[in-house]
């Protein structure tokens, strides 16, 4: 009988199969290593935008609060500035404004009319006076509410007088006292309002 020993080829064929298996793994491990290499590289490359863009947006955040600070401090200079621009107009008028309403009152009180009295008390002025008759008062009346100055003026009562003045007519006007009248509007809308309206011709 004969015998052929097979123990050299059988562990011949197991080397050839670790081997195998040894450089599938190997192929396999290093394509693992390489992307996990790529995934490290991108991961990297995109934290490094991340940071710059992050720098640029915090620059722009540095710029964007100076610029804020910037528009709250002309805000508050805007305000200290109306605030002193009130007070001068508020100084203005009440020194200017009587001097002119004093004028307007005397251009508008007629010869034949005396003033014994004026008082004012918040806004509203009350004139005491003498005048030779009705038609006097109702004209000085008349030139009160063409002022700019007075509004609202009204006749409280209007009697005869005694003792010297017996002839004449006692009244008392109490009237709205405006030191700073609005200002009149511009001329090309007074234009404009006083324009008439144009018709429109329909074609038939």
């Amino acid at each position: 009988m004969i015998r052929i020993n097979l123990l050299p080829i059988k562990q011949l064929q197991a080397e050839v199969t670790r081997r195998r298996q040894i450089t599938v793994g190997s192929a396999v491990l290093a394509t693992v290593l390489v992307l996990l290499l790529g995934v490290y590289l991108y991961q990297s490359h995109q934290l490094s935008s991340l940071e710059t863009e992050l720098a640029g947006l915090r620059t722009e955040l540095r710029v964007l609060n100076s610029k804020v600070k910037e528009v709250a401090d002309l805000q508050v200079k805007i305000k200290e500035s109306r605030g002193k621009q009130k007070i001068i107009d508020d100084l203005s008028r009440k020194k200017i404004g009587p001097v002119l309403v004093m004028a307007s009152l005397s251009r508008a009180t007629p010869t034949s009319l005396w003033l014994t009295d004026l008082k004012e008390t918040g806004g509203t002025v009350t004139m005491n006076g003498l005048a030779v008759d009705n038609e006097t008062i109702a004209d000085f009346m008349r030139s009160l509410s063409a002022s700019k100055f007075f509004t609202n003026v009204e006749l409280v009562e209007s009697t005869e007088g005694t003792g010297p003045s017996a002839s004449m007519k006692k009244f008392s006007i109490k009237t709205k006292v405006m030191y700073r009248p609005p200002d009149p509007p511009p001329a090309a809308d007074r234009t404009k309002a006083g324009a008439p309206a144009k018709k429109v011709e329909k074609k038939g």
